[in-house]
């Protein structure tokens, strides 16, 4: 509006001096008069339109001078017209210029009404030259304007080095755009921060027009949208809007559904909404199906097509959201508060005491409060000395008195006004607005008014109230997590470390840092600090991330070992941020690895050092294991199985098993790897030297919880030389059972020809008596018959000897019948009576007459007692004394138990002495009583020996015996 104030008074002013110009060139007959129009063609036309006016200023001083020395005559008129010419081409720069001047002081005055507001605003003339920027921005970024506008490789704009790579074409694709079609100007993009680093924000330009609508100039801002809220979050987590205000929320009625005093608002809320780029938020009453209106709330999202003029809706005098009807002083606020309205909305003006004299209708609209409800006095007194305001009805009550002091404040001081505060919407909720004013002054310094503007920032509030809550939650987490939390600058200076590292360490973060400003090493093991302080030194100076273990000191003293690991954080350059970084007690673990290390160690040295080589295989039966005792045996390793085109397992099998026994060995470990049975077997296995060993080799599954095979675990014994010795041992014992054989057989021959030889001693005596009787005279017939009967009962004797041999060789079953016991023991003692008499040994015989019920062979147990009887004899040999040897016979429990006692010296090793080839004897081959109790065992009795006090040892042995009645 002011532009075109501007605009009409120039066109007035060029109108009036091209007729004063005309009227004076007509009555002096002189071109000279010519100069006011061309003057007024050069203060109002710009660009195009006055580089004709140059042509032919240029072409006409030509032709007159070329006129004037050609013609005579026409000198003097051509000279007149020449010095117009050379007169106006010399005022046109000089007016033209200034009006440029003047038009580019419009954009930098808006600009600068704006940066009053943000802090950073610019402004360029109509082709997007760059007349402001902020000084602060151009002493950060190091450039002058004249750097923002000389172009670059490939007709670059100059602030390109301002812009991120990523986001530069759009942005100046789009400034173009603007400059060709007069657009609104707004795009995100990231942009160069006092850090180094790149940060999101948004650029919004809007174009300064004449009253014919030409675009004289740019002006425009820069803000600050890192934090972006959601697009629907002011609508649907305000909890002031009901279902039924939101209906629809996102689609426009038709304008016929608007309420009429409402339709400028909802147009104005377009248009902004389609030239800024942001959503807008529009409050209107909606025509009802029952032919009411209810107010509604709507957000009017950008959208191509619109055409709407904007200042129409805010001139409207009808409407009753609208300036106040008096600028007086406060007008330079006013057009202060519509150049920023055109870029945020939201904008306002106040006179010095605080009275509104402009507010955006959308606002009017929004907070249901016209100018006079803005104004009202609520209490009669005025704002400025203490009152309260109308206003202050739409401001949260916990809000409105601080809001009111500090804008009251801000009037008496001058200072500039910033607040954030809840305001009441005319659907009853509260949000949260920021508010900025700036004051205006006169010639003098005098305020004459105020300027402001008031964003909606309930998104941003709550996404910050989010992002504090997020940051809580964090915090806790980082607090809670057992582990300790670090991080340092991009140089490596110690910036933070969570609550566990202090409570774990007991070291600060002022302890930490170190006097080189590098994290300090004092809590880390005096073994340990030199490599952690050359690892971290190199992780900070080549950004690879940082790696390390450490005995870490803990608050009461000890030290424990922990994982410290740390990451740097980059921008989208590269460019190292921070370094995070965390440390673990993994004390525990190390141990627990180490003990694990030595168990394995032990286990490796256990293996290697058993005198057995021992192989590993898995659940197929592959080997994946050998010992280096088993590789050394087949002289290879089990790497070198690989690549042969067959199994580790076959091709150990075919290369090291004998060739006799390799196809039983696989079809036995097929069935054990099948079955999952135990394998067990004597084979020969190949040695290196290609000599086959016989070897034992046993298999056993190794299983899981659920009981599945997870290895084979196979032991290899070499045997050879215990199968070498067992068959020499069996060589041995064969020949020595030859030689037993014939030493039994010898000594069975010598026993059997003593026990013959008394028989036949008694027939040779008996013989000789009974010749003796026959040959007296007379003949004693009586004592001949008696020898006779001697002679034939000893004759049966030794025939009996005889048969027994024979039946012995011949394996004829043993004749049993039921004798007398006693009757064998006594017919024992008088075969034994000579050769006792002989050493001077007296038998003492006690036996009942009992018969045994069960029948026993009548030789083999003489046998018994001869070989018992005679031990006896030959055990008192060398003892001085009388020399008794003792036989009973006695009946318990069913068995007959005979008992052969001496006085002998005793046995050293009583339960051997039934051994085969045992024998205490210095000529006994030790076959005697083993004899004797497979004897007595074949009849089911038993025999032992037991040790007689003070000296001697009594053999017993029994047999199944039941009297008779």
């Amino acid at each position: 509006m002011l532009m075109a104030d501007l605009s009409h008074r120039r066109l007035g002013l060029a109108v009036t001096a091209c007729l004063v110009g005309l009227a004076v060139s007509w009555l002096t007959l002189s071109p000279l008069g010519l100069i006011g129009p061309v003057v007024a063609a050069f203060l109002y036309a710009r660009g195009r339109v006055v580089r004709p006016v140059y042509v032919m200023l240029a072409a006409g001083l030509g032709g007159a001078l070329l006129a004037a020395v050609l013609d005579a005559g026409m000198r003097e008129a051509a000279l007149a017209w020449a010095a117009f010419c050379a007169l106006s081409l010399s005022l046109g720069p000089i007016f033209s210029g200034r009006m440029a001047e003047r038009l580019d002081a419009d954009a930098v005055r808006a600009a600068k009404s704006v940066e009053r507001l943000t802090g950073i605003a610019w402004a360029t003339d109509a082709a997007g030259a760059f007349l402001y920027v902020t000084p602060s921005v151009l002493a950060f970024l190091g450039l002058t304007l004249e750097d923002f506008n000389a172009p670059l490789a490939n007709k670059e704009f100059g602030w390109k080095r301002a812009i991120h790579p990523d986001d530069y074409e759009v942005a100046a694709a789009l400034w173009r755009r603007c400059l060709q079609t007069g657009e609104h100007y707004s795009v995100d993009s990231r942009m160069l921060r006092p850090t180094g680093g790149y940060g999101w924000t948004r650029s919004t330009g809007q174009p300064l027009r004449d009253g014919n609508g030409v675009i004289t100039g740019w002006y425009g801002t820069v803000i600050d949208t890192e934090i972006a809220p959601p697009r629907n979050e002011l609508a649907a987590d305000d909890p002031g809007v009901s279902a039924a205000d939101m209906t629809a929320s996102d689609t426009l009625p038709p304008m016929a559904e608007v309420h009429p005093h409402d339709r400028a608002t909802v147009e104005q809320a377009r248009a902004r909404a389609f030239f800024h780029g942001i959503p807008q938020v529009s409050s209107f009453r909606k025509l009802q199906p029952d032919g009411s209106y209810q107010w509604v709330e709507f957000r009017v999202e950008p959208k191509y097509g619109t055409s709407v003029a904007v200042d129409p809706a805010v001139a409207r005098q009808d409407e009753r959201w609208t300036t106040a009807s008096e600028l007086g002083e406060t007008g330079e606020a006013v057009r202060a508060a519509l150049a920023i309205e055109n870029l945020y909305g939201g904008a306002w003006a106040m006179d010095a005491s605080g009275q509104f004299t402009y507010a955006t209708p959308t606002a009017q609209t929004s907070i249901a409060m016209a100018l006079e409800d803005l104004n009202l006095l609520l209490d009669g007194k005025p704002f400025i000395e203490g009152g309260r305001q109308g206003w202050q009805r739409g401001v949260h009550p916990d809000d409105s008195e601080e809001a009111a002091a500090t804008l009251r404040h801000a009037l008496k001081t001058g200072e500039h006004w910033n607040f954030e505060y809840r305001v009441l919407r005319a659907n009853g909720a509260y949000v949260w607005h920021r508010a900025a004013a700036r004051p205006t002054r006169d010639g003098q310094g005098r305020i004459t008014g105020w300027y402001g503007v008031t964003v909606d920032i309930d998104a941003y509030k709550r996404t910050e109230a989010a992002l504090r809550e997020r940051e809580r939650q964090l915090q806790q987490l980082i607090d809670t997590v057992p582990a300790l939390i670090w991080s340092t600058s991009a140089d490596g200076r110690p910036i933070y470390v969570n609550k566990p590292f202090i409570e774990v360490t007991g070291a600060t973060l002022e302890e930490m840092i170190g006097p080189d400003g590098l994290p300090s090493l004092s809590v880390i093991h005096p073994d340990d600090r030199e490599a952690a302080r050359r690892a971290i030194r190199h992780s900070f100076t080549t950004g690879e991330p940082y790696s390390q273990r450490y005995r870490q000191a803990r608050a009461d003293g000890s030290y424990r070992w922990t994982d410290t690991r740390a990451q740097p954080l980059r921008d989208e350059a590269g460019t190292i941020l921070r370094w995070y970084g965390v440390s673990t007690d993994i004390h525990d673990m190390v141990t627990t690895q180490e003990a694990l290390s030595e168990s394995e160690r032990f286990l490796r040295q256990l293996v290697e050092t058993l005198p057995a080589m021992i192989d590993c295989a898995d659940p197929k039966g592959e080997p994946i294991f050998r010992s280096q005792r088993l590789r050394e045996f087949l002289g290879y390793d089990l790497e070198a199985l690989d690549g042969s085109g067959k199994s580790r397992l076959a091709g150990t099998l075919d290369a090291g098993i004998h060739p006799d026994e390799v196809a039983d060995v696989k079809e036995r470990y097929a069935h054990a790897l099948a079955t999952g049975e135990p394998y067990a077997r004597r084979h020969r296995l190949r040695r290196f030297d290609g000599e086959y060993r016989w070897v034992e080799t046993r298999a056993a599954p190794m299983r899981d919880a659920e009981g599945a095979i997870v290895q084979w675990n196979v032991v290899c014994l070499d045997i050879d030389g215990e199968v070498r010795a067992q068959e020499k041992l069996l060589a041995a014992q064969e020949s020595l059972a030859r030689a037993s054989q014939a030493a039994s057989l010898a000594e069975l021959s010598a026993s059997i020809a003593h026990e013959v030889n008394q028989p036949l001693s008694a027939i040779l005596s008996s013989s000789d008596a009974c010749r003796r009787w026959l040959m007296t005279e007379p003949p004693n017939l009586e004592r001949a018959q008696k020898t006779l009967e001697r002679i034939i009962i000893s004759a049966n004797s030794a025939s009996d000897v005889v048969k027994r041999v024979r039946a012995l060789f011949k394996r004829a079953e043993d004749k049993r019948d039921c004798v007398t016991l006693g009757r064998v023991i006594v017919e024992t003692g008088d075969l034994l009576a000579e050769e006792a008499a002989r050493r001077d040994i007296r038998f003492d015989i006690d036996s009942d007459d009992i018969v045994l019920q069960v029948p026993f062979d009548r030789v083999q147990i003489q046998q018994v007692l001869i070989n018992l009887m005679r031990n006896g004899m030959d055990a008192m040999e060398a003892v001085a004394g009388d020399k008794l040897l003792g036989v009973r016979v006695r009946k318990a429990d069913g068995m007959m138990r005979i008992e052969v006692s001496d006085r002998g010296a005793g046995i050293e090793f009583p339960d051997k002495i039934f051994e085969p080839f045992f024998s205490t004897k210095e000529q006994g081959m030790g076959m005697g009583l083993a004899i004797c109790r497979s004897i007595v065992e074949a009849h089911g009795g038993q025999l032992w020996a037991e040790t007689n006090e003070p000296r001697g040892t009594t053999f017993i042995f029994t047999l199944p015996a039941e009297a008779e009645a």
